[in-house]
């Protein structure tokens, strides 16, 4: 194959790859106008249509494996273009515009009218395939603009009362600290910093820029100079007795961001920061886990150690981590049973669960069932049917990445039962056997 039929090759994959897309979306539109006449008797019940709102969601989340967030995202574009952009939906399942492209094109478009978002479309139509995502979005918003002059006010004052400050992990121990704030605000916080850094730096002060306004914001928001001493706060640092008290290279976990380094984590441990050689000490509490010895999952809890009431909730949420539903990443929100209460569930750390505030929703909406499934070799897991009969099975991830102190190399690594390949699965029933089966 010359490079010139490589190019071609990776051109026309490209327009395969976003044709297959479009026809997915094309699925989901009629999966969910289905739904929606499956329910057409009882669609005066606000309930029920609920219900099949997120019985919808659910299935795509399942079926496409993705967060239930990014299913209800995608089921909103589905129906967008087939409702209000013609041009875009043409050309998202011709394979000129890509999924994303198509994304952007709904999103500023979403507060628009129906009309004045079939206007926007047709101003794009020309350019639909020819320009990058980036130009493509910022034509769909400058037309927006054009075709509601007055309303984008009125969507800022909406906008402003949506202001939020996020944390996600980023790579190399850090995380990623974000507000969305109205323009004035964010313009000035900045300056305030800008103006924090230069006149340290005119003082001597040998940080950067960078470091200087990172340190200030979070001397500003927690009172602490991070630059000077750590932090007396819990932050749950989760690791093995010989990586905290000898030198052991298996790694830490810090829940809500995911494996550290032991090393860091020793760092973190005795001086409640991660900056060598530049803080003091600050008070560090320990809490004692109980880890299965073989897959690393937690095992017990010692309540010792009572800061917070409700030592059960704490073991559910120390041993999820996250939303226990299938593909969802959610920080947990609400602690329930697995099996309701009222359908004679005990509240027992075996059926507890941690879920999101959206999910935990869907299970009170009937939109699923969820069962506790125990294998024969012990290990517990969550299994998840749908309406529509797909199955998937979610089990707690591993609090540590690595087993060595635990005894997993003497054991023998634990295969998930529910990969085990040939042969029967241990504990599933026969009927289990060849359906979608994915953890979270």
């Amino acid at each position: 194959m010359s490079q010139e039929e490589r190019v071609s090759l990776i051109s026309e994959l490209e327009t395969l790859k976003n044709v297959c897309a479009g026809a997915q979306a094309a699925v989901t539109l009629d999966l969910h106008e289905q739904a929606a006449l499956d329910r057409q008797a009882s669609a005066g019940e606000m309930g029920h249509r609920r219900r099949e709102r997120e019985g919808v969601t659910l299935e795509v989340t399942v079926a496409r494996r993705v967060s239930p967030q990014r299913s209800r995202s995608l089921i909103e574009l589905t129906k967008a273009l087939h409702d209000r952009l013609p041009h875009t939906l043409a050309a998202f399942r011709s394979g000129r515009v890509s999924e994303w492209a198509a994304t952007l094109v709904v999103r500023e478009t979403k507060e628009l009218t129906d009309e004045q978002a079939r206007r926007v479309d047709e101003g794009l139509a020309p350019t639909l395939g020819s320009c990058s995502e980036g130009r493509l979005q910022k034509r769909a918003a400058a037309l927006a603009y054009e075709a509601d002059k007055r309303g984008f006010l009125a969507r800022h004052a909406r906008a402003v009362r949506d202001r939020f400050v996020s944390v996600r992990p980023a790579p190399e121990g850090m995380v990623r600290l974000s507000a969305l704030l109205p323009l004035g605000e964010g313009v000035a916080v900045d300056k305030a910093l800008t103006e924090h850094a230069a006149r340290a730096r005119a003082s001597g002060d040998e940080r950067t820029k960078q470091q200087l306004c990172a340190d200030r914001l979070v001397h500003l928001v927690t009172g602490v100079d991070p630059a000077q001493q750590g932090f007396p706060v819990e932050i749950g640092l989760i690791m093995s007795d010989r990586a905290l008290l000898g030198d052991g290279d298996d790694s830490a976990r810090v829940p809500g961001y995911g494996p550290v380094p032991a090393a860091l984590a020793r760092m973190i441990a005795a001086l409640g920061s991660s900056r060598e050689g530049e803080v003091s000490a600050a008070r560090a509490w320990v809490r004692r886990l109980v880890l299965d010895p073989v897959d690393s999952t937690l095992a017990d809890l010692d309540p010792g150690r009572r800061l917070f009431s409700g030592p059960l909730r704490r073991f559910v949420l120390t041993r999820d981590q996250v939303c226990a539903m299938p593909y969802c990443t959610a920080p947990i929100q609400d602690v329930d049973h697995v099996e309701r209460a009222r359908d004679g569930g005990g509240t027992t750390a075996g059926n507890g669960q941690g879920l999101c505030r959206a999910c935990n929703l869907d299970k009170e909406a009937e939109a699923l069932s969820t069962e506790v499934v125990t294998a024969a070799d012990g290990s517990r897991a969550v299994r998840v049917r749908t309406r529509y009969g797909q199955t998937a099975y979610s089990q707690p991830p591993p609090l540590l990445d690595t087993t060595d102190d635990l005894g997993a190399r003497a054991h023998g690594a634990r295969q998930p039962w529910w990969k085990a390949g040939a042969g029967a699965l241990p504990g599933v029933p026969d009927e289990a056997r060849g359906e979608e089966e994915e953890a979270c």
